[in-house]
């Protein structure tokens, strides 16, 4: 399963979305689709200065890494970190989702997606670091979903789960990671 983004091409700052095809050579594409077993004709990719691979990707991979999502996402979801927008159709999609609050630390980012990405009424954006971010004081939370770790962040993987699990354990224990694993 896949879901496919259309999210135009274009640069902000540091960020860039391009659209790569399964022959695109650059940032280390052909790699990514070795390990991953790729083999779509095109995809809509989201490029960070510093970062070796794209950072987000509508790819069969990418969905299946965020099978805890769509698996566990109920009530009022906080997500960190918008990407490409990939997930939202399934969160709309989801009746047991009733609103999402996206919590993305870099205008960039908001600049290149926001407009073009798939939403509806339920969905809001906010310019913030997610490791962080505390909600307005009564905000309910019913769902985690954290997906801001990248290979330039000063915490390991290790840490940087401890500290997401510690900053929203206060809200919810349910919370999930980019390809966590269900097993």
């Amino acid at each position: 399963m896949r879901i496919v983004v259309d999210v135009p091409a274009g640069t902000s700052g540091d960020y860039e979305v391009a659209h790569y095809t399964n022959e695109t050579t650059d940032n280390m594409w052909q790699v990514y689709l070795g390990m991953k077993n790729e083999n779509y004709d095109n995809y809509t990719v989201l490029l960070k200065d510093g970062c070796p691979m794209p950072i987000m990707q509508d790819s069969e991979a990418e969905y299946n890494e965020h099978e805890w999502l769509w698996n566990y996402a109920e009530g009022h979801v906080v997500i960190g970190g918008l990407g490409i927008g990939m997930c939202h159709q399934a969160l709309i999609d989801n009746p047991d989702v009733t609103s999402v609050t996206i919590v993305e630390i870099s205008q960039d980012v908001i600049d290149l997606v926001w407009d073009d990405c798939v939403k509806d009424d339920t969905f809001s954006i906010v310019l913030g670091d997610f490791e962080e971010w505390t909600p307005p004081e009564g905000t309910e939370i019913d769902t985690v979903w954290a997906d801001t770790w990248l290979v330039d962040n000063t915490l390991d993987i290790n840490q940087y789960t401890n500290k997401i699990v510690e900053n929203y354990s206060w809200y919810t224990n349910n919370i999930g990671f980019w390809g966590q694993d269900l097993e």
